[in-house]
């Protein structure tokens, strides 16, 4: 019981700062992988070598400059958060019992930041396998991070929107969160994917545009979850934005072939839309 509250307690201004070394080394090596590039081939063409029908268009993975930005906001949160809780007769003192930002989270988010930067070495050097692991880890450490943010949003919590916090504050510790958890939920499966494709699975013997539906309707399960299980918007915003990426590239190469995945990933789209809208305007009428 210690050792848990202790985790819940606030995280060290050392440590924070150990965060921030930590997301730097990760966003150093994501722009070496490709100016470099790592093992002479850049990311993107390593995608190519794995052709399947669930690979977005290129311009998708544009979000991760997004998903940077934001974590970049994250690390100054927790830095901040850090800070506060070193002083504690200081305005803004934090609760007793869970901090905004703890010993835990900074674990997490360190294992996180590890497992980021390995992916990308696996990946370089053609270890499907490994990457597939390290992928896993990402998703892991991210769905607990959240899990966290979701007590501290709850009523009683450091975050809670009855206490006296401000809306950035509250912005930057949850939302880049949500939103790469958002992007490591559909890479996950596309990891898988391109697996699967490696070992030379072949789906049964059923045609892989079946499969890939199959799929897309696996990623609308998670989405779906976020914005109605967890009333999420981040999340399964950027889920749409990668099926939209999808849509688009099929449509680009090979629109009559792949007919079944682009609709599939539009009416994803919609579905998402719907699940995140309606029952806010639901609210908005009652």
């Amino acid at each position: 019981m210690a050792t848990k509250t202790n985790l819940s307690g606030p995280a060290p201004l050392a440590t924070a700062l150990l965060a921030a070394l930590a997301f730097a080394g990760v966003v150093a090596v994501n722009g070496l992988a490709n100016v470099l590039p790592l093992n002479g081939v850049s990311t993107a063409a390593l995608s190519d070598e794995i052709p399947n029908l669930f690979v977005p268009a290129g311009l998708t993975f544009a979000i991760w400059g997004v998903i940077y930005l934001l974590l970049a906001g994250y690390v100054a949160a927790a830095i901040a958060e850090a800070r506060r809780a070193a002083i504690p007769a200081a305005p803004g003192k934090l609760p007793s019992g869970r901090a905004a930002w703890s010993r835990y989270d900074a674990i997490l988010f360190l294992v996180n930041a590890a497992a980021n930067a390995g992916w990308i070495f696996a990946w370089h050097w053609r270890l499907i396998w490994v990457s597939m692991a390290l992928m896993l880890i990402i998703l892991a450490t991210l769905i607990l991070l959240e899990d966290g943010n979701q007590v501290k949003l709850a009523a009683g919590g450091p975050l809670a929107a009855d206490r006296d916090v401000t809306p950035s504050r509250r912005f930057f510790l949850t939302a880049p969160l949500r939103v790469y958890l958002g992007w490591i939920s559909v890479a996950t499966i596309a990891n898988a994917t391109a697996l699967l494709v490696r070992m030379g699975w072949n789906g049964f013997g059923l045609d892989p545009r079946i499969w890939t539906v199959v799929v897309i309707g696996v990623g609308l399960l998670v989405a779906l979850d976020f914005a109605l299980g967890k009333r999420e918007i981040a999340a399964p915003l950027v889920i749409v934005w990668a099926y939209l990426g999808i849509v688009v590239k099929r449509v680009q190469v090979d629109a009559a072939y792949s007919a079944p995945v682009w609709i599939a990933a539009a009416l994803a789209i919609a579905a998402i839309l719907a699940a995140i809208a309606v029952p806010r305007l639901k609210r908005r009428q009652t």
